[in-house]
Parts: structure tokens; sequence; C-alpha cells
């Protein structure tokens, strides 16, 4: 399962979601070329897209300028 095309459409969506201040750190929910909306949790965003979309994929995303990078040292690379 990709989730390119959703990828795109938030990329494409987020410069609008960001200038509309009640949106900054919401949540969009992303199915195929289209922002769907945006909710205030994860959780209420996760709801709405089973609602929508039952099992077929969609992504779910932050709405902020720069999405944080997460770094943890006691990652070691597989070693197969």
């Amino acid at each position: 399962m990709s989730l390119d095309r959703e990828m795109e459409a938030f990329r494409r969506a987020l410069p609008a979601l960001l200038q509309d201040s009640r949106k900054r750190g919401q949540y969009a929910i992303v199915h195929g070329d289209q922002v769907e909306g945006v909710e205030p949790t994860v959780d209420a965003t996760m709801r709405r897209g089973y609602q929508l979309f039952n099992l077929d994929p969609f992504m779910v995303k932050r709405v902020e300028e720069e999405e944080p990078v997460y770094f943890n040292p006691d990652v070691v690379p597989c070693q197969s």
C-alpha cells in the first residue's frame, strides 16, 4: 500500500491549510487526491476516516509548517 497520492495532495493543500489559523495544529484526513477535512485530534480524525472510507486507505497528517523529525539513538541497522 502506497500513500504517495495522499502525500502529494497534502503537500499541495498545506499552504492553504496553514493560512487558516484555526486549522494549525489540527489533523487533516487525506484520501486519494483530496484533503477531506480537518479534525482537532488524531482520534477524531481516525474515527472520521473510518466512517468515510471504511477499510479504504487514507492518511492523517498534522497541519504544521515543519514536520518534526524523531531520532532514536537506540535503533540500529538490521543485520540480516
